[in-house]
């Protein structure tokens, strides 16, 4: 197996961090990389310093790793890129288990949102504003454009959020002053925030969110600081909120006019924010939540909905299903119910229903990756292997950087004996989670059967070349 060369890695000794403990020292760490002058590194480096805080970062932090929750955040993200221009980057969108109202970007493509945050959100139209300020910052190669310790804010952001974690009482409290401190140094500068809300409103806003959601969020923010004025939230700290940012907001969401109808659904939000809930342990209590919501308005086809969800995900599958056709019948053709009741039908063993309403899903939704990855799934369970496989490729050519569908398909290639796609899938899998060396291995394996001089070959031999040439 062929490893990978070591270089230094800049993102381990910031996010090891239990470094920042002196500031100092971690900017001469990384200064090698990330030089405090003005002039940005190039774009390559950028991308490779993106990959490499990935890899640390998957060492400190636990990702939610639900494919409703990972969709949701990428697909706003998505939309919203369709709206910036060419794109320099492979964008890449983490969603991170911490009960903390943060959010940052990585140079080269990376953009992290916490969990904590998307539970904060009273609308898709605010975590649109969050992800287009974000996406600005990386577009804008705001961090390159910083000086000094401003270059290193997300990694004194990440470092503040472990170390945060790492202690208690009088420990912990001179850990977080520590940590507040560096984070405070490294916050973006406000002509940089100034114009991430500007270009993001307007981007989010092209895309076909509300624009006054970046007004709601910033208030919202605003809100956290007066009930935790000494336990500031990061992302205050790292994207220092004032009355000039308000202000300017204000006229950017005015400039744009938002005042035509728009309809966007809040229901994924609610769906999401269930699920993060359920990852606490708060199993009784967000079924229960539902349950009362449900009985004070019994025709509510939102509310009923939204219930037998969180049914269905608490293993309650009798009530999950009556409600989901309670929601049905008032609410007939609702996208994201045909795919559930898909997924239902398929736990109780009724595959005819399942197989109906995964099909009719599809036809009403052709772009929604998810409607295909279930699909698969429940192809995959019933046998149908060759059917799974269609499937898990079109979700895969729906979502190229997401790793499920290609991890999946791999694995059903394996089934189906075509061992050189199954080898390559998987390799395809390992690369997007950033294992090289597991991906480089798997490249081989794939390589070693089709033969080096076949068609398919020299295509496998041609990104196998790149990978194990690109600056690891």
């Amino acid at each position: 197996m062929i490893k990978p060369r070591r270089v230094h890695r800049w993102p381990a000794c910031c996010v090891s961090l239990f470094l920042i403990l002196s500031l100092g020292a971690s900017c001469r760490a990384i200064a090698p990389l990330l030089p405090s002058a003005p002039s940005a590194p190039a774009e390559d480096e950028e991308t490779r310093i993106s990959r490499e805080f990935r890899r640390e970062a998957k060492k400190y932090f636990k990702f939610a790793n639900h494919p409703e929750v990972e969709r949701y955040v990428d697909r706003i993200a998505r939309r919203i890129l369709s709206a910036t221009g060419p794109l320099g980057y492979d964008y890449r969108f983490f969603v991170v288990e911490e009960d903390q109202l943060n959010a940052f970007a990585v140079p080269g493509g990376s953009i992290y949102v916490f969990t904590g945050l998307i539970e904060r959100a009273k609308s898709t139209d605010e975590l649109a504003g969050v992800l287009g300020h974000e996406i600005v910052h990386i577009k804008g190669r705001h961090m390159a454009r910083s000086s000094g310790v401003d270059a290193i804010s997300v990694l004194s952001l990440l470092a503040g959020a472990l170390l945060a974690r790492s202690g208690s009482g009088a420990q912990a409290a001179a850990i977080v002053g520590q940590a507040v401190s560096a984070t405070r140094q490294a916050a973006y500068s406000r002509q940089l925030e100034m114009e991430s809300d500007t270009l993001g409103t307007r981007y989010m806003a092209a895309a076909g969110f509300d624009p006054r959601g970046t007004l709601a969020f910033l208030k919202t923010m605003e809100q956290e600081r007066q009930l935790n004025p000494i336990d500031v939230p990061a992302y205050i700290l790292s994207h220092p909120l004032t009355q000039e940012r308000v202000a300017n907001a204000e006229l950017v969401v005015k400039a744009i006019n938002p005042n035509r109808p728009r309809s966007e659904d809040n229901e994924a939000l609610k769906k999401v924010q269930i699920l993060i809930r359920l990852e606490r342990g708060n199993r009784e209590a967000v079924v229960a939540e539902y349950e009362k919501l449900a009985q004070k308005d019994p025709n509510n086809a939102e509310l009923l909905h939204l219930l037998g969800f969180a049914q269905f995900q608490t293993g309650q599958l009798a009530p999950a299903q009556k409600n989901y056709e309670k929601s049905w019948r008032l609410r007939p053709d609702h996208l994201g119910l045909l795919r559930e009741i898909g997924r239902l039908s398929s736990q109780t063993g009724d595959h005819e229903s399942a197989h109906k309403a995964f099909n009719r899903a599809i036809a009403l939704e052709p772009s929604e990756a998810l409607n295909f990855y279930y699909f698969g799934e429940f192809l995959e369970k019933i046998g149908d292997l060759r059917g799974a496989a269609g499937a898990y490729l079109n979700a895969q050519n729906l979502a190229p950087v997401w790793d499920k569908p290609v991890y999946r398909l791999g694995q059903v290639y394996g089934k189906l004996d075509r061992l050189a796609d199954g080898y390559y899938y998987l390799g395809r899998a390992q690369l997007l989670q950033d294992d090289d060396e597991r991906a480089i291995a798997d490249y081989e394996r794939a390589l070693k059967i089709v033969g080096e001089k076949s068609p398919r070959g020299q295509v496998i031999k041609e990104e196998l070349n790149v990978l194990k040439n690109r600056k690891h």
